[in-house]
């Protein structure tokens, strides 16, 4: 039946989705609609930034100077020759978006600015900076003494388009994600891997969309990646400015704000075609509207997407594990001329998998004995509101956020029905709503300043409600299982930086916190119920040389912990206690000829105290206990080069020793064991070339990712091995008048392997389980923006 349809289809045009940001030359040439009145050169520079959606990193204090107004159509260039002059200090474009602000020689400074030279057009060979604010305030890239990696739409040498964080994680090093399926993937960061299992503990690595936490305890949602400016990855221990959980690292999802001084769109139709699979689609659209002019504007966002399945029942249909996503998201800005700012952000996705996408014979069979279906349907929320600006010479950020998830999955538990003690057919029903709402208020130093600080007050509330239902032809069980855990952080933070001498910076990072966990849990007829508060204190400590001024070298010490909560197989107490993580590294980056190659390196070591991890219990049901102790050790680097003539070089790699090295009770393990998910040794690489043919610019390109042998989990039974594999794709883009077209081919070489051991927790005990890789697939899309 399969064959037949993709016969029929065969001759369909696919589309699917490109970026929806403009390319780097237009994004420079654009002209906007500025008005802004003369002021305070602070005020003025953050208005043009709401105009504009241009970012400004400082090398200098900015002085107490007014500045000249500049109203009209103009380029962000033009505004800021023209509220500059005359002031001591002028702007560097260093990036498509992003200045950074310097001092003037001193024999300019008082004299007329003279006509701006022009720009080069960004190209493959251009260095250009990426301003990051993860940290809480503007910083460029290269000068943070910390590993933090960006993935960026449109970097030519990675021209194939990430839509989720699965896809992220092949571009950055020291990332990975579980392929648990949409809705149900963990993230990983340098080796920090608790579980596999979607359990109750919380995530170690803190997911955020701008301003604001969006999980605590639940998988990362499965967020569609469209119009997003870039996702900043932090890695390692982050607990002083990002709290509780945040133990292997932190990623940060910055989306495009409303751009005030410009009216534009983008829509883009696309599809998909799956080999041994079905056929895909997609709709995306974005517009950007000014609503008052030089005060508002509105940043609408929708898509809808289907991808096509490739997992077949052995006695039914075929491709059954098809998906299918919608959602939109709302942005309004309000900007004044006194660098006051207020963002109102809403979105909202709705998410359904009509079945797992696991096997349970050799992953080269995508195939599955399929006695009950096993869908799934997620819906994801979010609302927050930012309020910013100036404070004397501080600047102060409000933010409130409410992020919710509600999931719902089925799984066919027959497998358990013994253990669970109703026999049969069985069917679980597992219902979870997640509550996170997140409220911080900070202040910042003076732009420019030279000790550069942060600091504020923080309270974050986690709510997870979660039921268990039993299903047979002839009765129900509706409350089986049942959560209720609700977890508290109130907590004050500071960061700073100070120079010690020119070229030599110490920076300091501190959280002082209160958490309180009331966890409530029943399974069948037992009922356990922990109260506990805990109050703990959270360092982190960096110092960095700056050995020239495209060459960092830093050593960072961080920490960060995670509250406890109830263990049901703890007879003495009851609950698994809170663990911790404490890590060193050293690193650097570092530019060479020109800024054609750029160098970015770091080795770490890591000591987990009392890890939480998910585990299954013989019923299948998931639970959290201490598991013990484990180090990790590892390296990482990557290289870009750019060696002229359109072509540009992108290669990484992680080796990494992630082990378990102490039962729970303190005991040395005779053999280390490794931590679950993560692998030993993964790299990737990229090529890509810019050539102009027939009258028009295209860009073909080819990436490769190897990805290491790994575990499932340390748990007795289920310590399988998975992973081992490499994956290749290739394609091209260009651009035809309004239109950019692009064709890709994910998996080129059509790879068979497991890239995830697990699929069902009441079977998984009594069957091997196998997630396949997604065969070839085939992309073709066209998009056009105004």
């Amino acid at each position: 039946m399969r064959t037949a349809m993709v016969r029929r289809s065969g001759w369909s045009i696919v589309l699917a989705a490109s970026a929806l940001l403009p390319p780097p030359a237009q994004a420079r040439d654009e002209r906007f609609a500025i008005s802004l009145p003369a002021g305070n050169l602070a005020d003025i520079l953050e208005a043009l930034s709401a105009q504009t959606g241009v970012s400004f990193v400082y090398d200098v204090r900015l002085p107490t100077a007014r500045t000249r107004a500049a109203r009209g159509h103009m380029t962000a260039r033009d505004a800021l020759d023209r509220i500059l002059q005359g002031t001591p200090v002028h702007a560097v474009r260093i990036g498509p978006r992003a200045f950074r602000i310097a001092a003037r020689p001193r024999s300019a400074a008082r004299r007329p600015a003279p006509p701006a030279a022009p720009e080069l057009q960004a190209t493959a060979t251009a260095d250009e900076e990426i301003v990051v604010t993860a940290r809480k305030l503007p910083e460029a890239l290269s000068s943070i003494a910390g590993a933090i990696a960006v993935y960026v739409p449109r970097d030519p040498a990675r021209q194939d388009r990430a839509t989720r964080a699965g896809d992220v994680a092949r571009a950055i090093e020291g990332l990975n994600v579980a392929n648990g399926g949409l809705g149900r993937e963990r993230s990983f960061i340098r080796g920090l891997a608790d579980s596999p299992f979607n359990g109750f503990s919380q995530s170690t690595v803190s997911v955020q969309v701008d301003e604001g936490r969006v999980t605590y305890d639940a998988a990362e949602p499965g967020l569609y990646l469209t119009d997003i400016a870039r996702v900043e990855v932090l890695k390692g221990p982050q607990g002083p400015l990002y709290g509780t959980g945040a133990l292997g690292g932190v990623y940060r999802i910055v989306t495009n704000r409303p751009v005030i001084g410009s009216t534009s769109g983008t829509a883009t139709m696309g599809g998909q075609m799956v080999g041994s699979g079905g056929l895909g689609a997609n709709a995306e659209a974005m517009l950007n509207l000014p609503l008052v002019s030089d005060l508002a504007a509105l940043r609408l966002v929708g898509y809808a997407r289907s991808d096509a399945g490739w997992v077949d029942d052995a006695d039914g249909p075929s491709d059954v594990n098809r998906t299918r996503i919608a959602g939109g998201r709302a942005a309004l800005r309000l900007a004044s001329a006194t660098g006051w700012t207020t963002d109102l952000i809403g979105a909202y996705q709705v998410s359904h998998t009509a079945d797992s996408q696991y096997v349970d014979r050799d992953y080269e069979d995508l195939t599955r004995n399929i006695s009950q279906r096993e869908p799934r349907r997620g819906v994801f929320g979010l609302g927050q509101a930012i309020v910013s600006g100036p404070i004397g010479a501080l600047r102060l950020t409000a933010v409130t956020s409410h992020a919710w998830q509600d999931q719902h999955d089925v799984f066919d538990a027959s497998a358990a029905a013994t253990q669970l003690g109703v026999p049969g057919a069985l069917r679980y029903r597992d219902g979870r709503a997640y509550r996170v709402f997140d409220q911080e208020v900070r202040l910042t130093s003076a732009p420019g300043s030279a000790f550069a600080w942060t600091a504020g007050v923080s309270y974050i509330s986690a709510v997870t409600r979660a039921t268990g239902a039993i299903e047979t032809a002839t009765i129900t069980v509706p409350d089986y299982f049942a959560l209720h855990r609700r977890v508290t952080e109130t907590s004050l933070f500071a960061d700073g930086a100070y120079p010690l001498a020119p070229r030599l910076k110490l920076a300091i990072g501190m959280r002082l916190f209160r958490a309180t966990t009331e966890d409530e849990r029943q399974e069948e007829l037992d009922a356990r119920k922990v109260n506990h508060a805990v109050i703990g204190f959270t360092p982190s400590t960096s110092l960095s040389y700056q050995l020239a001024d495209d060459r960092l070298f830093y050593v960072r010490l961080g920490t960060a912990y995670r509250p406890g909560g109830i263990d049901p197989s703890n007879s003495r107490t009851g609950r698994y206690v809170g663990d911790s993580v404490r890590s060193i590294e050293a690193g650097g980056r570092a530019s060479f000829d020109g800024g054609r190659l750029d160098l970015t390196f770091a080795g770490f070591h890591a000591v987990w105290h009392n890890i939480q991890s998910d585990y299954l219990e013989p019923a299948g049901l998931v639970a959290t206990h201490n598991a013990g102790d484990a180090t990790i050790f590892g390296v990482e680097g990557s290289a870009t080069w750019r060696p002229g003539g359109g072509w540009q070089l992108r290669g990484g790699f992680t080796i990494q020793r992630p082990r378990l090295t102490n039962a729970a009770d303190g005991t040395r393990l005779p053999k280390d064991r490794r931590l679950p998910v993560v692998p030993d040794l993964a790299g990737d690489f990229a090529i890509a070339r810019t050539v102009r043919l027939f009258g028009h610019e295209i860009t073909p390109y080819a990436a490769f990712n190897y990805v290491g042998a790994s575990r499932l989990s340390f748990d007795d039974g289920l310590d399988r091995g998975m992973g081992d594999y490499a994956l290749a794709r290739a394609g091209a883009t260009t651009t035809v008048g309004p239109f950019t077209l692009a064709l890709d081919v994910d998996n080129l070489l059509d790879a068979r392997a497991d890239s995830f051991a697990y699929g069902n927790p009441f079977s998984i005990h009594s069957e091997h389980q196998y997630t396949p890789l997604r065969p070839r697939t085939f992309s073709l899309s066209v998009s056009r923006s105004f």
